[in-house]
């Protein structure tokens, strides 16, 4: 043997040795968009958006068609992905610790739900750490009360080596440096002020998310990549401006909507074709872009595994027509219970280990991403923690359909943009029953086949509004969900609906 190849092959075992070592503990990264509509992104129907990255990912990875977050507003549904449980079970029914609109205007009071993860819940970053990984949230958290001023739930108090940019508010004060407001000072994002003026909230936040995996390379990480875009305030990247506005008037579409579709007391709106959001998704897209070709120059492509979901559906709904966006086909919006508000995309790419280009249709639920993720990881899973979700490893190697038999939602709180009120839903099969808590009446929609839910089934088939009922009602139990009560004090002449009117 040549002396040069006996110097060489200790390096060459290290070499092949590192790379296993590497590849037994694959990296994860989670994208949850805020206010993300299911409809918003092209492989769902999007033409005037523009997210050819966000395509991509799903054309080389597994899309799912009837993906729902847990609840239709961002805490709820935030809390569900990191304990793996429903929001009833943890009491993180509403947005941060308030109940919601209440008073003599509103028929029911709502329950007092937490606006935290309890310390004696294991989060996904916790189960991850104590397998050796690196743990970073970067962005919006919205899990600890507005009227807590303390960081004691903040993420670096729930399993995160380092948090970048969240704290307890769920909006920044500014998408432009140095992401904060005069008029809302405690919107103001902290930990940012290393920027300079110009600088995109968007753009800043892949900066750090980059920096993170260039430094921690050479070790398992766990990023949480919770970005404050699409939500509100709708503050464009101004270069971007131009392009969408003159695509608005090359496809005819005034800058002002005189109309809107009704939803109950509420307005939707009926077209995608705002500019200024136009622009946020697109720089939401080609942020995701830079990320993912870092993994690519940084060689970690291949064991990365990424899941991109949104926490709730898009803000299409309200007093007016010129919401943000358009969730159609889907009917309502973010906090509704109809599939506009619950239904959202869900991509997970993982080269080698699923096929491009899947399309699974069996519903999943926010609370199924902990199990999934350990299940990838192949670290042992925690069932007595996720209890209310399901790996769905399986379905992308061909299994038809999970162990559960429905998915729960339950929102006992109201909410500006919603003029149905406190409800709950069930969705079993193909069917997805609405319980509206103030009449104590029933929708029921054929899901798969009106998808919009324009046909409500509930006189035509009561037996089955009956069965769906009791399961919904029997889950509330099991889940100790807490219920709005009767307000004794309302007053009709003050109901809240008339002020939308």
């Amino acid at each position: 043997m040549p002396i040069k190849f006996l110097f060489l092959l200790p390096l060459s075992l290290a070499i092949i040795s590192s790379a296993k070592s590497k590849t037994s503990k694959p990296n994860v990264i989670l994208f949850l968009i805020d206010d993300l509509g299911w409809s918003d992104i092209g492989v769902n129907g999007s033409t005037f958006y523009e997210t050819p990255v966000i395509d991509q990912l799903a054309r080389d990875g597994a899309t799912f068609t009837d993906a729902y977050a847990a609840s239709p507003v961002c805490s709820p549904s935030r809390a569900s992905i990191l304990t793996g449980k429903y929001p009833s079970r943890i009491n993180v029914s509403y947005i941060s610790g308030t109940s919601g609109p209440k008073g003599k205007g509103y028929k029911l009071t709502p329950p007092q739900p937490d606006g935290f993860i309890a310390f004696d819940e294991t989060s996904m970053a916790e189960a991850l750490r104590v397998h050796g990984y690196k743990t970073v949230h970067i962005g919006k958290w919205h899990l600890q009360n507005h009227t807590d001023r303390g960081t004691k739930h903040f993420p670096e108090n729930h399993g995160f080596d380092f948090n970048i940019a969240g704290f307890r508010m769920g909006q920044p004060g500014s998408y432009y440096f140095p992401f904060k407001s005069e008029r809302h000072p405690n919107t103001n994002v902290p930990g940012l002020e290393d920027g300079q003026e110009g600088d995109y909230l968007t753009d800043t936040l892949t900066d750090k998310a980059i920096s993170f995996i260039k430094q921690n390379k050479d070790q398992p990480f766990f990023i949480n990549f919770w970005y404050y875009t699409v939500h509100t305030p709708i503050q464009p990247k101004k270069s971007k401006m131009a392009k969408y506005q003159k695509k608005a008037e090359t496809l005819g579409y005034p800058q002002k909507h005189q109309d809107g579709i009704p939803v109950w007391d509420s307005i939707t709106r009926k077209r995608q074709d705002s500019p200024a959001y136009a622009c946020m998704v697109e720089s939401m897209d080609e942020n995701i872009g830079r990320v993912l070709k870092v993994l690519k120059s940084q060689d970690l492509e291949q064991d990365t595994l990424v899941i991109f979901f949104s926490d709730n559906g898009g803000l299409c709904t309200g007093s007016s027509p010129n919401m943000p966006t358009s969730c159609l086909p889907l009917r309502g919006g973010k906090a509704w219970l109809y599939e506009g508000g619950i239904r959202v995309p869900l991509i997970i790419k993982f080269p080698g280990k699923i096929k491009a280009g899947t399309q699974i249709s069996e519903p999943v639920v926010g609370t199924d991403l902990y199990p999934t993720i350990l299940d990838f990881l192949d670290l042992p899973l925690t069932p007595h923690q996720h209890m209310d979700g399901e790996s769905v490893k399986p379905l992308l190697a061909g299994k038809k359909s999970l162990e559960r038999e429905a998915i729960y939602f339950h929102l006992p709180h109201y909410h500006h943009i919603n003029s149905m009120g406190p409800s709950g839903a069930i969705r079993k099969g193909d069917f997805k029953l609405i319980e509206i808590f103030e009449t104590g009446k029933y929708e029921l929609y054929h899901v798969r086949e009106d998808i919009g839910e324009h046909h409500d089934l509930a006189e035509k088939m009561p037996d089955l509004v009956g069965k769906l009922a009791n399961d919904l009602k029997q889950w509330r139990e099991k889940s100790n969900a807490r219920m709005a009560v009767i307000n004794q004090q309302y007053d009709p002449a003050s109901d809240f609906r008339k002020k939308k009117k």
